[in-house]
This record gives structure tokens, sequence and C-alpha cells, in this order.
């Protein structure tokens, strides 16, 4: 029966893929799965249904920065190797500095390639951040495209695709586009809450970039599903397989923009087209801080209006969220 071993089992796409191996997982409780991340799922501010399947799975918490608590985690009582290593550990939060995703992302996949060493295949989740601007222009990329990793996040995950190709093993690497979904705080979380501002404030949702930008998206769970289905199709064959991993939607801007606004009764207000073209060519610390000073201070009035101490969600917008928003991957 088969050995699942997920390394970053409590963040966003952990959380869903342990919700889909139990969905799938028999009743005859043969399927080993192990989680394994740094936080507990207690603290992780799951809702009681999902904590509750935490309870029924193997999780370990530790430091994945750790080599030893890593060869922990892959240690099996009987001394066989994972059926299936899925590395969904490699920090995604934007905006930290580089030598983090150094340790983070292109360290944590060597290590984790070495140590599935055996496996019958490795699933790495990377990012289409590694396209970075060169998805900016309205064409698809491609799993053959060119990488243009623009800053320090995507340049890691580029390194760390390397590392799980380098294996030795069956691996799947899957660059998952625009996520949304359950957990999500940081990818169409900001203008989820702009949209409630806006509602809250009377006032248009004002929308940046242009209305035709295409920005491929897919639902968490998705990723989860693709995940699954693509390591059992890879552990059959030799070698690494790369796939771009988005919904069939060809979602522009102003879709993605009409359908927030329409879910709290707003209208999106595009920027003219001065506004977006000194926007684009505006550094993107510049612009992110301009965002920021706009949102943040009615974000924290409203919260307080209904009572709210403390909340994992934020309309901070990070310098390097403006490029994820412009990726196209295709289908």
């Amino acid at each position: 029966m088969p050995a699942f071993l997920i390394i970053g089992a409590a963040n966003f796409y952990g959380r869903a893929l342990v919700e889909q191996l139990c969905a799938e997982r028999p009743d005859d409780g043969s399927w080993e799965i192990r989680g394994v991340d740094k936080v507990l799922p207690q603290l992780a501010s799951f809702p009681g249904d999902v904590l509750a399947l935490y309870a029924t799975i193997d999780y370990r918490m530790g430091n994945l920065r750790c080599a030893a608590f890593l060869a922990q985690a892959f240690a099996r009582d009987d001394g066989r190797a994972w059926d299936f290593v899925f590395n969904f550990g490699a920090e995604q939060k934007f905006g930290q500095a580089a030598h983090v995703y150094d340790q983070d992302v292109r360290q944590l996949a060597a290590r984790v390639a070495e140590l599935s060493r055996g496996a019958r295949v490795l699933v790495h989740l990377s990012t289409a951040l590694v396209f970075g601007a060169a998805a900016n222009a309205n064409a698809a990329c491609a799993e053959d495209a060119a990488a243009d990793a623009p800053g320090a996040l995507a340049r890691s995950h580029a390194d760390a695709e390397a590392s799980a190709r380098a294996a030795g093993v069956p691996a799947v690497v899957l660059r998952p586009a625009l996520c949304y979904g359950p957990g999500d705080r940081q990818n169409a979380a900001p203008m989820l809450i702009m949209g409630q501002l806006s509602r809250a404030g009377g006032s248009a949702m004002p929308v940046l970039w242009d209305r035709g930008l295409r920005i491929s998206t897919v639902h968490v769970a998705d990723v989860a599903r693709a995940a699954l289905a693509a390591g059992r199709w890879q552990q059959a064959r030799a070698g690494a397989a790369v796939f771009n991993v988005a919904d069939g939607g060809d979602t522009t801007n102003g879709q993605l923009a009409q359908a927030v606004g329409a879910l709290f009764g707003v209208e999106p207000s595009f920027q003219n087209v001065a506004v977006n073209f000194m926007a684009k060519r505006l550094g993107s610390a510049e612009l992110a801080e301009e965002v920021n000073q706009s949102l943040l201070g009615p974000w924290m009035d409203l919260l307080a209006e209904h009572g709210v101490a403390n909340s994992p969600l934020s309309p901070y917008m990070d310098p390097e969220h403006p490029r994820s928003r412009a990726a196209s991957t295709g289908r």
C-alpha cells in the first residue's frame, strides 16, 4: 500500500494535499501519510474539520532547515523508502531576504532531493514566478519557455527546480499560476480585501493594469489533485517532467476584477491609460508603498469596527506581487 511523505504539510498548498489524500484514502488505514512542517496544525488557523484530518495522519513538527530533522522525517520504521515524496515546503511568501530564500527554497530542495533517492517519485512544487516578466507579453508561457526569474524568490525556485530534476529518481516539477482558495493570504486575498474595503467605503474598486492582461489562475485543490495525478503518472517513467498548472479559464485582469466586484457588489474602476503607463514603469517598491498606504489604514479600521483584534489577512501588496499577477502560463 502506498506511503506518502509531505514536506510543508501545514502551509497553503500542503493543507490542500492533506485534504486530498484524506479524501482518497481507503477506510482500512492501509495508506501511510506523514506530514512534516515547521508549525503545529493547531497554530495554523485551520478550521475544525481540517484540523481533525491532521489528527489522523503522522504529523511531525520541526525545523525544515535542520538536516538532521529532515533525515528523521524521511526515516520509516521498516527502513523502506517512501513511494511518494511531495516537497511542498519551499518558501512562497513575498518580501523575504535573499538568504531566507536560499535556505528555505534552494537548500531545502537540495536536501529533499538527496533524501528522496529510492523513492518511487518526487513531486516538487515550484512557482510560475520563474517566468517573471517574460510572461507579461500576453503570450502564454509553455513549460519549455526560458525562465526570467526577476527576484530572489523566483531565482531560488529556479535553482530548486534544478535540484529536483537531478534527484536521480522519477521527478515532477509543478509550476502553479496565481493560486487561490482556502488558506490563501497573499495571492488573490489582497484583491478580495480591496473589494471589501470598497464596499465598506461605498466607492468603486480601483484596479491597476490593463483589462486585457492575461493572468493564469488555479484553485489550490486543483494543484493538489494535479500533484497526485502527475506523481502517479511519472512514477513509472525515468527522468523529470515539468508541468505548468493553470485552469482553463484564460483569465484576464478585467475578468478577475469583475468577479471580485460582483462578489462584493462593487464596480471595478480601471485606472486610465496614463496611470497604468506610469504604474508599469514605476519601481515596484514605490508602487507597493503607494498602494499599501491607501489600504492598510482602512483595513485596520474595518477590523476594529467588527471587533477583530487580529487577522492573518492583510491587503499588503509586496513589490513582487504585481509581477506574479501578470503571469500567463497557458493550460
